[in-house]
């Protein structure tokens, strides 16, 4: 008999939950803002959750927006209406995403050819956007690839650059919006990486190993500085939810990262995430490490820990950590203990009311975290650096 997966039996209490809510919020409190950011629009979203009656149902209903604005997308195009089909793509791309990221189940045909209309779809969206965003692969080891994309600031010369990298719920192609893109209008780069156990990898059984993410991270690293259009001087690293955990790992171990960034923080131990919070965190993150017994991830989730705690006790480039008071993964002691333990230049946003996603103020804290890094990147922070404040939404 086929075993069932991390904490299934509370799967009924999350359906019972999703029925009483109108949008994501059961699983996501406070995501709309954060979807609208990155280019989902709302009468899409309004379609989905109208139609969403389980967890099981949204790959069928984000599918079935994905392929209607595909057949929008491919009509505009044949038509040579070209700024239009490059909208529609987009949001075909960011539609598939969900389909895809849905079934955390290796093989999976239906996750197989969603992943493929993320891609076909983002492709041409590249196409059209002639030239301003670029795909390439980093090898990482053992025959293994990073997958990444390169979003260029406009003009000539090296720019300065960040590494962005997705949590566990996001892919390279869900940002940053090419049409709304808070870097490279501030004349910086920024490059996405899908590392171990996200996205393109997970499609080409790159899992996640410990210590394994921030050995891809320096290797793409090592891509971004041999690059002429980027100031090798000048790179930082952004991480977004999980991310905010793999961007500290990649940033202690290599200082040709001049400073480092998390939001959505994921900075406490992880059995909130894993043992407390609704059950799909676990599952998803066991896909991402292709360990199937639920034994076995625990002890796997201990050491990823003890290596995230230990690479915080490392880190000297300047630090800034955005979250939300009301997080539901992290709450605001936990994170203060971690902004305690650090040695570095430091600077904590709390932000009152807000939950993990900080769709609340997402459409504020972008632009500013794109502020302080261009800032850091340019004039650094002093030792000793100290600075934690509580922002009103």
């Amino acid at each position: 008999m086929r075993k069932q997966g991390p904490r299934a039996n509370q799967g009924w209490i999350f359906d019972s939950l999703l029925k009483m809510s109108d949008n994501e919020d059961v699983l996501h409190p406070g995501i709309m803002g954060g979807r609208m950011e990155r280019g989902y629009k709302y009468g899409d979203l309004e379609r989905v959750y109208s139609r969403v009656k389980s967890r099981r149902t949204f790959p069928k209903e984000w599918a079935r927006v994905a392929k209607k604005q595909e057949e929008l997308a491919k009509a505009a195009d044949a038509e040579g209406r070209l700024v239009t089909a490059g909208g529609h793509y987009h949001r075909a791309a960011l539609y598939w995403g969900r389909v895809q990221h849905l079934i955390p189940v290796d093989g999976n045909q239906t996750k197989i050819d969603a992943h493929a209309s993320v891609v076909r779809c983002y492709n041409r969206l590249i196409e059209i956007l002639g030239g301003s965003v670029t795909k390439f692969e980093v090898d990482i080891g053992d025959g293994e690839k990073a997958y990444c994309l390169f979003h260029a600031a406009p003009g000539e010369g090296a720019k300065p650059t960040v590494l962005y990298l997705p949590g566990m719920d996001a892919i390279k192609e869900d940002s940053p919006n090419p049409y709304n893109n808070d870097f490279t209008r501030r004349g910086m780069n920024i490059c996405v990486m899908d590392g171990p156990g996200q996205g393109e990898c997970n499609i080409n059984k790159v899992w996640q190993t410990i210590g394994k993410y921030s050995r891809a991270g320096k290797c793409v690293v090592d891509a971004l500085v041999a690059r002429d259009d980027v100031d090798a001087n000048k790179i930082g690293i952004f991480g977004t939810s999980m991310g905010s955990r793999y961007s500290v790992e990649i940033a202690a171990y290599d200082e040709r990262l001049k400073c480092c960034v998390g939001q959505m923080a994921n900075v406490c131990p992880t059995d909130i995430i894993f043992n407390q919070a609704q059950p799909n965190f676990k599952r998803i993150y066991m896909y991402m490490t292709n360990i199937s017994d639920e034994a076995e991830f625990d002890q796997y989730a201990d050491e990823m820990d003890d290596f995230f705690f230990a690479a915080g006790d490392k880190l000297n480039t300047p630090y800034l950590l955005v979250a939300g008071e009301l997080d539901e993964l992290c709450p605001p002691e936990d994170v203060e203990k971690w902004m305690d333990r650090l040695n570095c230049p430091k600077e904590l946003w709390m932000y009152e009311d807000t939950f993990h996603p900080m769709g609340e103020v997402a459409a504020d804290i972008y632009p500013a975290i794109a502020d302080w890094i261009l800032e850091t990147l340019n004039n650094g922070r002093p030792a000793g650096h100290d600075k934690r404040l509580f922002l009103e939404p």
